[in-house]
C-alpha cells in the first residue's frame, strides 16, 4: 500500500492538471464566499474608502469580462509556450526528460493562476444584477446587486496574475538552460540515493551468513508476475513483514525499472511450501506502470544524465 501511495503521489507531481485543478476549486470557493459576504455587508462601506468608488452594473460587467477574457488568452499563450519549450528541451536533451519539465512546479502554478482568475471572474460576473432584472421563476425585480468587494478582489488577482506572468517569462528560459537541467537531475539523484540507500540498515551480511545457512534455491518455488509492464516501485517493508510472518526467504528476480512480462518468475520463495500462501501479499508489494519513473529507479536518473 505504501508503494502504491508513493506512486500516486509521483503521478500527481508529474501531471499538468492537478495544481491548476486545485487552484480552480479554490477560486470557486472564493467566488461563492466573497459574493455571499457582499450580500450580507451593505454597499455603503465603499464610500468610506476615499480611493475607491462604487461600481455600476455595466461597469462591473465590463471590468470582470475584460479580466476574464485577458486571463483565458494569457493561459492559452502560457500553455503554448510551455509545450514549445518542452518539445525543444526533449528534442535537444532527450525524451527521458519530458516528465522533468511536466513536474515543473512553476509552470503548473502559473497556468493554474491564470485559469483560476478567469474562473473567479466568470463566477462573480454572473452575480452582477441590474435594478430591472428579476428572477427566472417569479419575474420580480430584486434590485441591483453589485459585488464591490468581489470586484476589488478580482482586480487584485489580475495584478497578481501580471506578476506571475513576468515570473513565467523569466522561469521558462531558465528551466531549459542545460546547466540548470543537469543541476536539477543531480539534486534528484542525491535525494534518491539518500532515500534508497541509507547509511545503515539491517545487520552486517557476515553476521547473518554466520547464523543462517544459505537457502537451497534449487528447490525454491516462485511467485509469477500477474501483469506486464515496468516495475515502478517495491514495498520492501511489506515484503520483509511477509517473510517474517511465514518464516520464509525471498529473492527478487527484478528491480525497479525493469520490464517484466506477465507470467515471468517475480520472486523466488524458500521454503517452497509457503509460496502459494504468500502469493497475494507478494504481488501487492509490486507497483507497475507503462513507463520508467525515478520513484525507485535510480538508474533512470543516471540514464538521464548520460543521455544529456
Amino acid at each position: 500500500m505504501r508503494a502504491l501511495i508513493l506512486r500516486y503521489i509521483e503521478e500527481l507531481r508529474a501531471s499538468y492538471w492537478f495544481i491548476p485543478a486545485i487552484m480552480c476549486v479554490g477560486a470557486t470557493v472564493l467566488a461563492v464566499g466573497i459574493t455571499e459576504i457582499d450580500r450580507r455587508v451593505a454597499a455603503e462601506w465603499i464610500d468610506a474608502v476615499q480611493w475607491l468608488f462604487p461600481n455600476k452594473p455595466e461597469g462591473a460587467r465590463a471590468v470582470l469580462s475584460t479580466i476574464a477574457g485577458s486571463m483565458i488568452t494569457v493561459a492559452a499563450t502560457t500553455f503554448s509556450i510551455t509545450i514549445a519549450s518542452v518539445t525543444f528541451a526533449s528534442g535537444q536533451f532527450g525524451p527521458r526528460l519530458l516528465n522533468n519539465f511536466l513536474r515543473d512546479r512553476g509552470n503548473q502554478v502559473a497556468l493554474g493562476t491564470f485559469i483560476a482568475t478567469f474562473l473567479y471572474c466568470l463566477l462573480v460576473l454572473r452575480t452582477v444584477r441590474s435594478a430591472d432584472e428579476g428572477t427566472v421563476e417569479s419575474g420580480e425585480a430584486l434590485g441591483a446587486f453589485i459585488p464591490n468587494l468581489a470586484i476589488l478582489l478580482g482586480l487584485l488577482l489580475a495584478v497578481f496574475s501580471i506578476g506571475v506572468l513576468i515570473f513565467f517569462f523569466h522561469h521558462v528560459p531558465r528551466s531549459i538552460l542545460i546547466s540548470n537541467v543537469v543541476a536539477n537531475i543531480g539534486g534528484d539523484l542525491d535525494r534518491k540515493m539518500e532515500d534508497l540507500f541509507p547509511q545503515a540498515i539491517g545487520e552486517p551480511a557476515s553476521e547473518v551468513a554466520r547464523r543462517e545457512p544459505e537457502p537451497e534455491w534449487t528447490h525454491a518455488a516462485f511467485v509469477q508476475a500477474e501483469k506486464a509492464g515496468y516495475l515502478e516501485s517495491i514495498d520492501e517493508a511489506g515484503l520483509v513483514e511477509t517473510a517474517r510472518t511465514w518464516d520464509a526467504t525471498f529473492r527478487l528476480a527484478y528491480r525497479p525499472g525493469d520490464f517484466v512480462s506477465a507470467g515471468q518468475p517475480l520472486v523466488w520463495v524458500v521454503p517452497a511450501a509457503v509460496a502459494e500462501q504468500v502469493t497475494d501479499k507478494v504481488q501487492d508489494a509490486f507497483v507497475w506502470g507503462n513507463q520508467r519513473t525515478p520513484l525507485q529507479d535510480i538508474v533512470f536518473l543516471f540514464n538521464e544524465l548520460i543521455e544529456i
